[in-house]
């Protein structure tokens, strides 16, 4: 029984870090779009379209924020996945005790 309240207390602290990480990474991945969106704005102020070279830099700023914003929404996938495999161990822990606790 003392056993069990240990794992209790290891999921419940797990699953607590995993929702807090989860808002923390929320707020960062908006803070990033609202960075995203006043880089855009600004540099669409800034150009003069009639200079060939600053055609030239806006199209490299745009492929190097798209790039960017690519790699940001790939390691929010990743963290997906990563919270996904988490929570599936804990489950799996779950069952693995109640099928030795019913044997």
């Amino acid at each position: 029984m003392n056993e069990d309240k240990k794992l209790n207390k290891i999921r419940s602290e797990t699953l607590n870090s995993m929702a807090r990480n989860e808002s923390y990474f929320k707020l960062l991945l908006g803070l990033c779009g609202v960075a995203e969106v006043v880089g855009v704005v600004a540099v669409l102020w800034l150009v003069d379209w009639s200079n060939s070279t600053h055609c030239l830099i806006f199209a490299a700023t745009m492929l190097v924020w798209v790039n960017l914003a690519l790699w940001v929404l790939a390691l929010a996938i990743r963290n997906r996945v990563g919270e996904q495999r988490i929570l599936r161990a804990i489950e799996v822990l779950v069952e693995s005790i109640d099928e030795e606790e019913k044997t």
